[in-house]
């Protein structure tokens, strides 16, 4: 018999090298880096294949969340979201450290995955901006560039003429939907939440070479297949500067983001679904019946359903306030827009 699944369980992140990484995930939010390698991305929480996220101490140390799917099951996620996702976890959390800029690229959705064959579903994803560095993000296509416009600018090398850059700061949100054409640029430090899926298929990447010295390998035809060209391709939320203690951000297709501010103490309850909670500014304490943990900015804790957690900032800074994003998994099943081909 398995024991009692705990109330909290504190992630021990995956970190993922990257040729665009750098070592802001180290120096801002205390992740364990390799030394002298470039990392991008901390996979928060994810049982994506080799790329697992673990539990970090208590009961549970070192359980992937692979593992405690198959010991607890829908006690671990809830019963909405394994019935909808097959029993596998819906969400991947990251933190990203955009050290130079990300290639231009697109994500397909769940019906051309799935037309496709391809082993992973669709990524639909949202981000949340920590700092910006003076950095930009390239959202779609400029008006009036279509299919043919595109591929004559990636014939002529002229990808970033075409394409549209807004500046972002901290707090902005940005809800990046499958067709979206889009790129983190160089300075931004960014929580992601999105589809348990590494599909990326690459339109331009600045003639870079990889980790492994070569040329990193684009994806034209897919990227044209499903780019929309519509246009209403992604929403952008701007920083909220208001006294909400809970502001929802997305609620989308396959995730909630939701963000919270606790001045002083608060008392937080999950859903019939679990909850993904990871601190974004501040310090102080997590607690529930069996178990309080000190949670400082970057620490990421995976809350099961129907439990209920105290909140405190840190007593000793009694005029700092801790900020956390909350990410839950849909549970509802979504009306089908088709990308249309494969």
């Amino acid at each position: 018999m398995n024991p009692t699944l705990p109330d909290l369980l504190p992630m021990r992140p995956y970190l993922r090298e990257m040729v665009w990484g750098g070592r802001r995930l180290g120096a801002l939010f205390g992740k364990d880096l390799p030394a002298s390698r470039p990392i991008g991305e901390s996979w928060e929480v994810s049982a994506y294949p080799e790329h697992e996220s673990s539990i970090l101490g208590g009961t549970m140390d070192g359980r992937t969340i692979s593992r405690l799917l198959a010991e607890y099951g829908a006690a671990l996620i809830g019963a909405g979201p394994w019935e909808r996702y097959g029993g596998a976890f819906p969400l991947l959390i990251k933190l990203i450290d955009a050290n130079a800029d990300l290639s231009i690229q697109v994500h397909p959705d769940d019906d051309y995955a799935r037309k496709a064959g391809l082993t992973d579903s669709g990524k639909s994803e949202a981000w949340y901006i920590l700092e910006d560095g003076g950095g930009r993000a390239c959202l779609g296509l400029k008006e009036g560039v279509g299919r043919e416009q595109l591929i004559a600018a990636i014939n002529g090398g002229r990808v970033l003429d075409v394409v549209e850059f807004r500046q972002l700061q901290p707090g902005d949100c940005v809800d990046v939907r499958p067709g979206t054409v889009h790129a983190s640029c160089k300075g931004l430090l960014i929580y992601e939440v999105q589809q348990p899926s590494d599909l990326t298929f690459r339109i331009y990447d600045y003639d870079r070479l990889g980790l492994d010295g070569e040329k990193r390998e684009l994806h034209i035809e897919q990227s044209l297949d499903v780019i929309n060209f519509d246009g209403h391709t992604h929403t952008f939320m701007p920083a909220h500067n208001g006294t909400d203690t809970s502001r929802i951000l997305i609620d989308g297709d396959h995730f909630k983001l939701v963000h919270h501010t606790v001045d002083g103490s608060s008392e937080h309850a999950t859903g019939p679904a679990c909850s993904v909670l990871t601190a974004i500014a501040g310090s102080g304490r997590i607690s529930a019946p069996d178990l309080t943990l000190e949670w400082c900015t970057g620490a990421t804790i995976l809350v099961p359903p129907n439990r209920r957690v105290s909140i405190r900032t840190d007593e000793a800074l009694p005029e700092q306030r801790l900020e956390f994003l909350e990410a839950i998994p849909s549970s509802t099943l979504p009306i089908p827009t088709s990308s249309g081909k494969v």
